[in-house]
């Protein structure tokens, strides 16, 4: 997959509603937001790694997302989101499903450790 996601922090105190999964749909990439029992929002990146290596200064990153998001600008704070941007890095978005639940009678995978699927397909403890 040539999609990759980056992880942005909204540190604001439940800026939006906290009850809902917010999501902010474009063209090639998309952005969603995650309530945080601190109220925080934990708000992941998706889009091609071609576009994450174009965003390598804080007023890139700002442009960006003065064209593409404006309505979070406010909800992540400007010189949040121009040093917050580069905490972590672009992360490769993986699926695997196990052949092999077990090992013999010593060792059964459960949950994530038996697959793995990209975040937006909303398979999560539940699935």
């Amino acid at each position: 997959m040539d999609q990759g996601s980056k992880v942005i922090f909204f540190l604001f105190q439940f800026a939006m509603e906290p009850n809902y999964l917010h999501i902010w749909p474009r063209n090639t990439f998309m952005m969603i937001a995650l309530p945080n029992m601190d109220k925080s929002f934990t708000c992941t990146l998706f889009m091609p790694f071609e576009e994450f290596e174009k965003l390598m200064t804080g007023e890139q990153v700002l442009d960006f997302f003065q064209t593409y998001f404006p309505d979070a600008i406010p909800l992540i704070g400007e010189q949040e989101l121009k040093h917050d941007y580069f905490l972590l890095p672009a992360q490769a978005m993986i699926s695997v499903k196990c052949s092999s639940y077990h090992l013999s009678s010593q060792c059964v995978l459960m949950g994530d450790a038996a697959h793995a699927v990209v975040p937006f397909y909303g398979q999560g403890m539940n699935a």
